[in-house]
């Protein structure tokens, strides 16, 4: 053999290569492990018989093997390199005397990385170690990079399916075989038009068949929504095809994925049904932020308040409240801010063209998945129409409050007067005939006949306000803090202002009768000693306050029916009540009403 050259390096490595030498000739053996040490390899051993070859790979692991066909005992080199194959995979470079073709085609089925005659030189055996040890470090990178590529294949949720330019299976992914019911193994290497599946082209995209690639003209890919039937299935996908090309520029094959789109579908369909439903409605439906700003606005809105989505888009809600009203908005949105669904309560907004609508109005919050409040929702419903009928019921009721009040004024009270007239002249004919005892029993009767009309007047008074009508709505309360006074012994007393303030009949008459209601609930269930009313002017509103020191109402009490009518005779005049009440504090009741009533 010739000497070896000490320019010849082994490529850096962090180790240098470990090679295990079978040789059954102790001299050739010697004088490969000095190539080898000189070279810079490490020599684990050398052996020369095929069944410790086995066990000192099992042993010790070596980086390669030089591997001599013939061997000591029963295996030759050949039968050891196919077991190492199999269970190590090993590079095995054959060194042999042997270069007969029968020889060469057994060694070519273990797949060697190099097959060297013993006539080699020291560059032969360098370059084939090299060679050997790189095309080795390839495949492992090679398998590493196929199992990355199989697990991610394996791993992605959309189906994957890879094709030849003649649109034959090559590989399907687990995703691809649940999605349309298939078996890796029962498709592959046949043509994808024999997939068991059917395509709709519901949403008209071009192509109409993805999986036809003979209609594919350009270069690049394509994508389209689809519905994919599967014998009794039917669903929606994102089909994307990708052209793959060779080096020559030739399409090679096709990357189809498919993209099961059935949930986003779904909430595409109920977002768009909900959209119709917000878009048709009567009621007007807003949207804003949790400041206020307007963000969507339907055609109920706009058809109710006059403005266009692009006037109102952006602007807060306050632009919807009436200047003389007082704006409940940003109360509204703190009580959401706080978790409160605002249920429905009614107020008063403004059209574009100034006019007033009497409104009911619910606020709910928006929330996204992690609970965060992103948005509001107003409904606001135009009561107006309802406002109008229940104010002509309540003229109506009112009028006939005036008409029973005054029968019983003019009719039953001068009924009664006349039959004290009657009473008296009796008694003075039975004076006259000294009937003593018949006497008596007249002034009896006479008393209670006193009492009937004294009690005629009173129920005629309630029922119409005659200075309410006359003197105008101070001096009605006034008058009635001083009957309550005179009537049930209770402290009353009555703060209004001096100037006279005018409102519309029915907005006098509602304040009268909340004032009246609100004073009979003080005095029968609060039981307290003192009631003070005031009446307040203020800059665009009038305040009417009734506060008593009895026990204070408590929500248990508080959904009785004649507060829920206190709040219904505010509500008809366009006005707000509120009743606060603590215990040891007593109760106020508390109703603002517009000045522009007047």
């Amino acid at each position: 053999m010739p000497e070896y050259q000490e320019s010849l390096e082994i490529s850096s490595r962090t180790d240098p290569p470990r090679i295990l030498v079978v040789e059954d000739e102790a001299i050739v053996a010697i004088d490969i492990c000095n190539i080898l040490n000189s070279l810079g390899y490490i020599v684990l051993d050398t052996v020369d018989n095929g069944s410790e070859v086995i066990d000192q790979v099992n042993c010790q692991k070596p980086d390669l093997i030089l591997m001599d066909i013939h061997l000591k005992g029963e295996l030759d080199g050949i039968e050891v390199a196919e077991i190492i194959h199999r269970t190590h995979r090993i590079p095995v470079i054959y060194i042999s005397a042997y270069s007969d073709v029968d020889t060469l085609s057994r060694a070519k089925t273990t797949q060697p990385y190099g097959y060297i005659i013993k006539s080699f030189d020291q560059n032969d055996l360098f370059f084939a170690i090299e060679m050997a040890l790189y095309r080795h470090d390839m495949e492992i990178k090679m398998m590493e990079s196929e199992r990355l590529l199989a697990t991610t294949f394996g791993g992605i949720s959309d189906g994957v399916i890879s094709c030849t330019a003649d649109g034959k299976i090559q590989l399907i992914n687990i995703a691809a075989c649940r999605m349309l019911g298939l078996s890796q193994d029962d498709y592959t290497g046949r043509s994808i038009r024999h997939l068991p599946i059917q395509i709709e082209n519901y949403f008209k995209e071009t192509p109409p068949d993805p999986l036809d690639f003979s209609s594919y003209y350009s270069d690049g890919k394509v994508s389209g929504r689809y519905f994919i039937v599967v014998k009794m299935s039917r669903f929606p996908v994102v089909c994307t095809v990708s052209t793959l090309k060779n080096e020559n520029e030739k399409v090679s094959g096709y990357i189809v994925i498919l993209r099961n789109i059935e949930e986003e579908y779904q909430v595409q369909e109920m977002q768009s049904r909900l959209a119709s439903i917000v878009e048709t409605s009567e009621d007007a439906i807003i949207g804003s932020t949790p400041e206020g700003t307007i963000i969507s606005w339907n055609r109920g809105a706009r058809i109710l308040f006059g403005y266009t989505q692009s006037e109102v888009q952006g602007k807060n809600l306050s632009i919807l409240v009436p200047d003389f009203y007082p704006n409940e908005i940003p109360e509204m949105l703190d009580r959401i801010r706080n978790g409160e669904v605002i249920d429905h309560y009614e107020t008063l907004r403004t059209r574009k063209d100034g006019g007033i609508l009497d409104m009911s109005i619910k606020i709910s919050p928006i929330r996204d998945s992690r609970g965060h409040l992103i948005a509001a929702s107003l409904i606001a419903r135009d009561m107006s129409k309802r406002k109008q009928l229940e104010k002509e019921i309540l003229e109506i009721e009112d009028r006939e409050r005036s008409r029973i009040g005054q029968d019983l004024h003019d009719s039953l009270g001068q009924q009664l007067t006349g039959i004290l007239l009657r009473l008296k002249a009796l008694e003075g004919q039975l004076l006259k005939s000294r009937e003593e005892e018949n006497v008596h029993t007249s002034r009896e009767i006479q008393q209670l006949v006193r009492n009937a009309v004294e009690q005629t007047r009173e129920m005629a008074k309630g029922l119409i306000p005659v200075t309410l009508q006359t003197d105008g709505l101070v001096e009605a309360l006034q008058e009635l803090t001083l009957y309550c006074q005179s009537m049930y012994g209770v402290a009353t007393t009555f703060d209004g202002p001096r100037e006279e303030i005018k409102l519309q009949p029915i907005a006098e008459v509602q304040l009268y009768h909340i004032c009246q209601e609100a004073l009979t609930n003080a005095i029968k269930h609060s039981l307290g000693t003192s009631i003070m009313v005031s009446l307040e002017r203020e800059t665009t509103e009038l305040v009417l306050s009734i506060h008593d020191n009895g026990n204070g109402i408590t929500e248990e009490n508080s959904e009785g029916l004649g507060l829920r009518i206190m709040q219904y005779r505010a509500n008809m005049v366009g006005g707000h009540l509120s009743i606060i009440g603590n215990k040891g504090w007593g109760t106020a009741v508390i109703c603002r009403v517009p000045i522009t009533q007047e």
